[in-house]
């Protein structure tokens, strides 16, 4: 039970919104199941955890059935009837949440019943709801298209004759909304053709682009196309001018769009800052800080109000490839406090190792690290690297290959690491430890000798692929070429 798919959605909910569940169950109008009640008022006992013993099903079920011997099959039952309700619990809630959908459920159910008077005053209100809001995505367009194809409906019974404003309206939202919308889907197929290769068709878009272009005096004031048009653009053209002409619109228009949908804009923008750095256009890492300064100022980058454990990595991988430790240090500990409480500790705790790692602070950054244990496998295998590394620049010989072999078994054992980052780290293993041997005896060797396992490692370098922290151990490699050998 403690895992059942009924508790593991119980886990994510805060508490606020168990309490909300509770309210909804005990509503008649939704259920009347006493029984599916008197469950989930022994779950909430164990809330949030939800994993004590008393959750187990022989345990729950003489608390719902009584002395009735013990059937698997009717205590199932239930747990299924409050998941069904669960979800229905948090439909519920998204459609709170959305003024505009309840008032079109609202409007049609008036229009089908044909209560006219009704019909008029919400049919106002759908209006100026929806004028009110400052947003002009491609949404807007869709709920626009909603309003107005009702309004067609309701006045084909009440006005037939007149010329009905509505039935334009109708039709010109429509094709505002599939255009953006299009475009939008377009820039998402294009952007994930370029990092897949899954050769998605976006059908119709070179007549739609050049729709935009034939009319661009039209379409350029209707912010929710001519964003993605220049998304598409800078995708496919990939040069710094549709970089620059889309991250200013997107700048002079940030209060026409909801978070999410600039946190996407700002993705792209993000891809092609990373594409120009990987290729040795390293301006572009200062391009890509003040992306992360404008999506962090302006709060684009919070989902729910915090900020994603790996954006948080992001951003300090950036700040320590510039080598601005400063503003990096500032990240990590003003940027803490928005992580989920569970994360808290492990995201500052592994970034600020791999700080001092930057520093050249190895000491510190293994005090930072030790006695601490990674259940994510992510930080976990990024600590022992951090680790391994100091270790390296330290000549901590047993500690190193220690490290080595326990890593070792680590990476192959572990079922939650992908096939490629297993065979990448058990690569970076393998050559490292050369590597380390070619550093420590390099005083010792004859030239020859030394000249022989360095072009081994040479060979080995070019033959294995991939390598997790290529970089890294191309760098440690050459510092031993240049020892004057």
């Amino acid at each position: 039970m403690q895992q059942s798919k009924l508790i593991n959605l119980l886990k994510i909910l805060p508490i606020k919104e168990l309490n909300q569940f509770k309210d909804y169950i005990f509503s008649p109008y939704f259920n009347k199941n006493k029984k599916i009640r008197a469950l989930y008022e022994l779950l909430l006992i164990q809330a949030p955890a939800f994993d004590h013993l008393s959750l187990k099903k022989q345990r729950l079920y003489p608390l719902l059935f009584g002395q009735q011997p013990f059937n698997e099959l009717q205590i199932n039952n239930v747990i299924s009837d409050l998941l069904q309700l669960l979800y229905g619990f948090l439909a519920q809630q998204n459609i709170e949440r959305q003024t505009l959908l309840k008032k079109f459920h609202c409007l049609n159910e008036l229009i089908e019943r044909e209560e006219i008077q009704h019909t008029d005053r919400i049919s106002k209100s759908y209006t100026q709801v929806l004028e009110k809001k400052s947003l002009r995505n491609f949404q807007y367009h869709f709920h626009k298209k909603q309003l107005n194809e009702q309004l067609v409906r309701h006045r084909l019974t009440t006005s037939m004759r007149t010329r009905d404003q509505s039935l334009q309206e109708h039709s010109n939202s429509l094709d505002l909304y599939y255009f953006g919308n299009k475009l939008r889907i377009a820039c998402d197929m294009t952007s994930r053709n370029i990092v897949t290769q899954a050769n998605y068709d976006c059908q119709h878009l070179d007549y739609l682009l050049q729709c935009y272009e034939d009319q661009q005096q039209v379409y350029q004031n209707e912010p929710c196309i001519t964003v993605y048009y220049k998304a598409l653009k800078m995708i496919r053209e990939g040069t710094a001018n549709t970089y620059y002409d889309l991250k200013n619109f997107i700048s002079e228009h940030l209060s026409l769009f909801p978070n999410e949908e600039l946190r996407i804009l700002y993705v792209y923008l993000q891809n092609f800052c990373i594409r120009k750095s990987n290729s040795g256009q390293s301006q572009y890492y200062r391009e890509l800080r003040d992306l992360y300064d404008i999506i962090l100022e302006k709060g684009i980058i919070f989902k729910n109000g915090y900020l994603s454990q790996w954006a948080y990595k992001n951003i300090v991988t950036l700040g320590l490839r510039m080598r601005d430790y400063e503003w990096t240090e500032e990240v990590i500990h003003r940027f803490k406090k928005r992580l989920l409480p569970e994360e808290q500790n492990n995201g500052e705790t592994y970034n600020l190792a791999a700080l001092y790692y930057a520093r050249s602070e190895y000491k510190k950054a293994l005090r930072q690290l030790h006695n601490v244990e990674f259940i994510d496998t992510s930080y976990h295998t990024g600590a022992k690297i951090i680790q391994l590394k100091s270790y390296y620049e330290l000549d901590e010989t047993e500690a190193l290959y220690a490290l080595i072999e326990a890593f070792k078994k680590y990476v192959l054992r572990n079922k939650e690491i992908a096939a490629y980052r297993k065979k990448a780290n058990a690569n970076f293993l393998r050559v490292v430890k050369k590597v380390y041997q070619l550093k420590i005896n390099a005083h010792r060797l004859p030239t020859a000798a030394f000249r022989k396992k360095q072009q081994s490692i040479e060979l080995l370098l070019g033959q294995l692929d991939p390598i997790a922290n290529k970089d890294w151990v191309s760098e440690v490699f050459g510092v031993i070429d240049s020892r004057g050998r």
